[in-house]
């Protein structure tokens, strides 16, 4: 599955970024270690945040500890982004 990433890490709760899209609209996820390896693997997953954006900037908060992967699915070369954060 074609997707542009970006590993977040060991993230507290609460903590907050701000993504910024460049391009087309795109789908935005947000998930932990094990639901990134199963989106990987094509197997069932969960997303505690995502949905289609195509305005930015848009507002992420990580639900809980955990180790985490921004995943983008969209047509590579037509999106770009930046994450910042954390903030407080």
């Amino acid at each position: 599955m074609e997707h542009l990433w970006s590993e977040i890490g060991s993230c507290a709760g609460g903590a907050r970024f701000e993504l910024t899209l460049r391009g087309t609209t795109a789908r935005v996820c947000l998930m932990n270690a094990e639901n990134y390896q199963a989106y990987l693997d094509g197997d069932p997953y969960d997303v505690w945040y995502g949905g289609f954006w195509d305005a930015s900037p848009v507002e992420l908060v990580l639900p809980h500890d955990d180790f985490w992967y921004l995943v983008i699915d969209s047509y590579p070369g037509h999106v770009r982004f930046w994450l910042e954060g954390p903030f407080d």
